[in-house]
């Protein structure tokens, strides 16, 4: 599969962009920056030719954050993918995208919220946060399995297995899962 990203800066290609790639290790790169560092820049990889004499050697940063030698270019490190910009430059994109998806809120998969209960009832409820109610069918279903042995704790099953996702749905569409009253679309 293909990478999105250059190995060497790590900014992702966009449509017309020049692109090469190591005939050896596969990583791909901006066209610019195979130019600039004279070659493939992974680790003993043997794409990258020998440097003349007369050339400038390519200067290389640590990350701040991984703490992995870099390109003294990049904007982005190649091994955990952290922006390298000024603070300046991150907080007007992150604002940016906080203008574009401003009612984009942590999504729950309601997928994984109804198999989670699989593992014990209520563990789904906690997955999307509501600890209290996952609690309480746990409970539910410890007293199902006591008074009425298989038929209640399935009973209990079904029941948590339908209502988890349909939560996880009504908070992913921004709704109160907790709001009774709410309206159908």
């Amino acid at each position: 599969m293909k990478e999105n990203y250059c190995s060497n800066c790590g900014q992702e290609f966009k449509p017309g962009d020049l692109t090469v790639r190591c005939r050896l290790c596969m990583r791909n790169y901006h066209g610019s920056c195979w130019e600039k560092t004279k070659g493939c820049t992974t680790w003993a990889c043997a794409g990258k030719p020998t440097l003349e004499e007369d050339d400038t050697p390519v200067s290389y940063k640590r990350c701040q954050f991984c703490g992995e030698k870099i390109v003294s270019f990049a904007t982005k490190c190649r091994y955990c993918r952290s922006s390298l910009e000024p603070p300046e430059a991150v907080l007007e994109d992150k604002t940016k995208k906080k203008e574009r998806f401003a009612d984009d809120v942590i999504r729950k998969d309601p997928i994984l919220s109804s198999l989670l209960n699989l593992i014990f009832p209520g563990a789904g409820y906690m997955y999307l946060g509501l600890f209290s109610k996952g609690l309480f069918w746990f409970l539910i279903a410890i007293a199902a399995w006591f008074f009425t042995r298989a038929l209640g704790l399935i009973a209990v099953y079904l029941w948590v297995m339908y209502d988890s996702p349909r939560i996880a749905v009504k908070m992913n569409k921004g709704q109160d899962p907790s709001n009774k009253t709410a309206q159908r679309p």
